[in-house]
């Protein structure tokens, strides 16, 4: 008897380790999986830049913006070319984000905006910048030889589950003006290196120019693109401009999510899938998984 109550001991305590054994990687699994930050770069396209009865009418397309972020639960949503009224529909939309944002063109309400959705639920904001892409960023300008106003919205974040900041940077560099995507990049670089200190530092932008270009290359000597950083093959195609389906320009990635030395990337994917209907924008949006080191 007494070896049959040894041997059943000696089976229960391995079963013990074996349930164990199983339970904490799925225990590191759950950490590792609320550690993941999932960022957006998304130009929606200028709400009034159509005509009311224009097929791609902001009528027509937020509630098809609205649901790209929400069916990827973004944490952080870069978007470009917002105008307040937009914002204002897709926060009804979309209630459980916080976001940031001034008009490019009087530091408040007026022109486009670079705002930023924050989900409530994994970040709060601690404090929010607006910087102008020009020689006198502190206030409401032109900068080089650009054809519009310009800025960069800058926002230091904490995270719900640990406490952990870090800065995230969302931009959109001018069309027209060679010099001034030059200049912006550098502009941004010290920016970001003088603001951040010793913390993680995740970009997203329009750069209204190709991997490669000078912008980029600036900007990838401090920063690293998440398409070329990500752990995971990259999905979605290679263009992100989509000109509402007219220019499908193979190759034509002009938006980016980009990171610095802290951050790791896990995946890197263009959502460029759609249904029958309208395009959400002349755009598509672009999503990164990205671990703060």
């Amino acid at each position: 008897m007494r070896a049959l109550q040894l041997l059943w001991l000696v089976l229960c305590a391995a079963l013990t380790a074996s349930c164990a054994g199983s339970l904490v990687p799925a225990a590191l699994d759950q950490t590792a999986t609320a550690s993941v930050l999932r960022v957006m770069s998304y130009n929606i396209r200028c709400g009034s830049c159509e005509q009311v009865d224009d097929p791609n009418h902001w009528s027509r397309r937020r509630s098809l913006v609205a649901q790209t972020i929400r069916s990827t639960q973004a944490d952080l949503v870069g978007l470009q070319e917002a105008e307040l009224f937009q914002i204002r529909d897709l926060i009804a939309l979309l209630p459980e984000y916080d976001w940031m944002g001034v008009g490019r063109d009087d530091g408040a309400e007026k022109g486009e905006m670079n705002a930023v959705l924050v989900r409530r639920a994994a970040l709060t904001i601690s404090s929010r910048k607006t910087f102008w892409l020009s020689e006198t960023p502190e206030r409401v300008s032109r900068g080089w030889d650009a054809a519009l106003n310009r800025t960069l919205s800058l926002l230091k974040l904490r995270r719900q589950s640990d406490g952990r900041e870090f800065i995230f940077a969302n931009t959109h560099f001018d069309h027209v003006g060679h010099v001034a995507r030059r200049e912006s990049a550098r502009l941004i670089d010290a920016t970001l290196q003088r603001e951040a200190g010793r913390l993680p530092v995740i970009l997203t932008g329009d750069l209204n120019d190709r991997p490669g270009s000078v912008a980029h290359l600036l900007l990838t000597q401090v920063l690293v693109d998440a398409a070329v950083a990500s752990l995971t093959p990259l999905s979605g195609g290679d263009l992100t401009f989509n000109g509402f389906g007219s220019d499908l320009q193979a190759g034509n990635k002009i938006d980016y999510v980009l990171v610095d030395g802290l951050t790791q990337v896990l995946t890197h994917h263009i959502l460029s899938e759609r249904s029958e209907g309208p395009y959400a924008s002349d755009h598509y949006a672009l999503l990164a998984e990205v671990r703060l080191r």
